[in-house]
């Protein structure tokens, strides 16, 4: 006959027996789940500030680009007639030059196309933002944002999660325009979707020549997760 003390024994060591194995037992899943949702953050947030930054420098291009064209318009060109009943003056601005004369168009058209381009990837319409973009390149291949527009393409393409357009996007911004702002963070985000890929060697080797061109930047600071 059992004593209430060798009952209450019992008891306990049933309770303690019960929790001891999902105490100990570690929630994997959970865990790769919690990993997930902090990546996907801090992915987040490093796409706003870029967003932010981005809007800020072309409100300062779009400000500065309005300012010298109401200059021209408070300034026109002085003319008188010549002997020879010949108008002469100050030479025309090649922006305002005849279709004929040349191929220049308005100052604020770089411009309003990138913007165009950048408002449809802000707002989640990729496909119509990679088309912009890369309307803006064939344009404007020489432009100051041209890097942008290059990475800013790769943005889209990952953004759909096609990782190998995305990288072979993101590796054109450091091939075609290695002195950008933009080129590395681009070969970071080249390594990033080469391993999204299962391609983890060639994103080793992109992370490679990222620190070896760029070993001062920010980028070459970061390491892609499982490599």
């Amino acid at each position: 006959m059992r004593t209430p003390f060798s009952s209450h024994l019992l008891i306990i060591a049933f309770l303690l027996g019960g929790c001891a194995a999902p105490m100990g037992a570690p929630d994997t899943d959970a865990d790769r789940r919690i990993s997930e949702m902090q990546q996907n953050q801090q992915e987040l947030t490093r796409r706003v500030e870029g967003l932010a930054s981005e809007v800020a420098n072309l409100r300062r291009q779009v400000s500065s680009q309005q300012q010298w064209i109401n200059s021209l318009q408070r300034s026109p060109v002085a003319e008188k007639d010549t002997a020879s009943g010949e108008m002469t003056g100050s030479p025309p601005s090649p922006f305002f030059s005849s279709p004929e004369k040349s191929t220049a168009v308005s100052p604020t058209s770089a411009t309003e196309l990138y913007l165009t381009a950048f408002s449809d990837y802000a707002s989640g319409r990729y496909s119509q933002a990679i088309e912009g973009f890369q309307e803006f390149l064939r344009a404007y291949p020489d432009n100051e944002y041209a890097g942008n527009a290059q990475y800013w393409i790769g943005e889209c393409y990952y953004a759909q999660q096609d990782y190998e357009q995305a990288a072979a996007a993101f590796r054109q911004v450091a091939e075609n325009f290695p002195d950008s702002v933009r080129a590395p963070e681009a070969l970071f985000k080249a390594a990033t979707a080469l391993q999204r890929q299962g391609r983890p060697d060639q994103a080793r080797e992109v992370l490679r020549i990222l620190r070896q061109r760029y070993p001062q930047s920010d980028a070459a600071q970061k390491e892609v997760k499982g490599l």
